[in-house]
């Protein structure tokens, strides 16, 4: 297959998508390896050559001792560790910052999303529509109802669920769709929300990856009935652990504010045992402090980041677009931030002339640029807590035998697009290096360029 090569210095002096486009129209003769002065810096790293990007990436999270250390002190000192005026002052910060009524922090974001789902109408025999790109604790929630994971294939362009394949699974039985905003990049919510007025349907977002996203200026995790985020420590909103649950509906903020504390009434706080009465069944999730003036101080510098993290993606997937062997993943229409948790692009081994994904992540990595494929191929319609789950009582007694059946629960749920988006996805993992400079940013496009014009010597190596 013809390559439609690029020099690394040709296409650097373009800038903006005109001038991109122009290099495309004009079909730039092929440069190949043996066209390029064999300096050092054109040598890949896995050929002997420098690094691209020598000097390492900053260290995630961060922590800014001589600022923060103080505030962390006084809580410490205070002995106040349960919650307490910090973690309500966090949950105001969040829901201000997001744009939403209500903010209901928890221990964490898996226990964020399983809340969202214990205080909806769901029952078992009911149906909930999940994406299929994510993992186990996205769905813990609705197998906690009794009700049945049902998954729609994804739109292999942008890794989020395909509205269209949502409307494929509804039946009388749905009460549910569980968006996934994976890697940090917006589910189409308006399309989503749509399907979902039509057929009453709940919807919770898992946005535990995306914080501060947006469609159309609107944050992602304010479009459904509960938006879910996770601030372990590797997120864009760091904390270690720690989750949260926003939400514009009053009552229903009630009711998860109660199941987070034992059942007591909505408002009580901890130590107030002698004097409360459990209304409900629950649990007991709370944020503590400690927790809360952690992403307090991060919360002062987030919304830089993600400034920051969304013109750096900008000029690298500006950058990154002419060449074929990697696309970078695209916004649905109306999606005009990432969070950029995780950088993603897709793989072309035709692009590159039949270069493994994996000798090219081997390549990409020796250039000291920080990347994967992803989720390993294990879809999670076919995982075994799954096939546990179908073995209980509650299951047993609501479903059906031929329901229950793993092997064919597997053959109805399979998602083709996910499959190949296994096999082809690459993830830049890793949420300080989007903060890094512009200089960077050309390293990791320096990097691209390096494989892209040696191919033929690295396939071969």
């Amino acid at each position: 297959m013809k390559k439609d090569n690029v020099s690394r210095r040709s296409f650097l002096q373009s800038s903006g998508l005109t001038a991109v486009g122009a290099v495309l129209a004009a079909q730039v003769p092929s440069v190949s390896a043996q066209d390029v002065a064999p300096t050092d810096a054109a040598v890949p790293a896995i050929l002997g050559g420098p690094k691209a990007h020598k000097s390492g990436w900053k260290g995630w999270p961060q922590w800014d001792a001589e600022a923060w250390g103080p505030k962390m002190d006084a809580v410490m000192k205070s002995r106040n560790w349960s919650r307490s005026g910090k973690v309500s002052e966090f949950e105001k910060k969040w829901a201000d910052m997001n744009g939403v009524k209500h903010c209901l922090t928890t221990v964490n974001g898996t226990n964020a999303l399983s809340a969202a789902w214990m205080q909806l109408d769901i029952r078992p025999g009911d149906e909930v529509i999940c994406s299929p790109y994510t993992f186990s604790a996205s769905v813990f929630g609705v197998l906690y109802k009794g009700a049945m994971p049902v998954w729609a294939d994804i739109d292999p362009m942008t890794f989020q669920i395909d509205p269209e394949k949502i409307k494929e699974k509804i039946t009388p039985r749905t009460k549910g769709i569980l968006p996934v905003h994976i890697c940090g990049y917006p589910s189409d919510m308006p399309t989503i929300m749509k399907i979902a007025k039509e057929h009453n349907l709940f919807v919770v977002e898992d946005a535990c990856q995306a914080h501060l996203a947006e469609i159309d200026g609107k944050k992602v995790g304010t479009f459904g009935n509960a938006g879910c985020f996770s601030f372990q420590g590797s997120k864009t909103l760091p904390i270690g652990e720690g989750g949260a649950i926003l939400t514009n509906d009053t009552d229903y903020y009630h009711h998860l504010y109660s199941y987070h504390n034992f059942g007591y009434a909505s408002g009580s706080v901890a130590g107030q045992i002698s004097s409360i009465t459990a209304v409900i069944l629950a649990n007991k999730i709370r944020m503590a402090e400690y927790q809360a003036v952690i992403g307090l101080c991060q919360m002062e510098k987030i919304e830089e980041q993600h400034k920051l993290r969304n013109e750096n993606a900008s000029y690298l997937t500006e950058k990154l677009s002419v060449y074929p062997g990697v696309t970078p993943v695209k916004f649905h229409k109306g999606g005009t931030q990432a969070s950029y948790y995780i950088y993603s692009m897709i793989y072309n081994q035709e692009g590159l002339d039949g270069l493994s994904r994996e000798r090219f992540i081997e390549a990409l990595s020796a250039e000291g640029v920080p990347v994967g494929s992803g989720y390993p191929n294990d879809p999670i319609y076919t995982q075994p807590f799954l096939h546990e789950v179908f073995k209980s009582d509650i299951y047993k007694k609501f479903y059906s035998e031929d329901e229950l059946d793993f092997e064919k629960y597997k053959q109805r749920n399979h998602c083709p697009a996910l499959i190949k988006t296994f096999n082809t996805a690459l993830w830049i993992w890793n949420p300080a290096l989007m903060l890094g400079s512009k200089s960077d940013m050309d390293n990791i496009v320096n990097a691209v360029d390096k494989i892209h014009n040696n191919v033929a010597k690295i396939k071969t190596a």
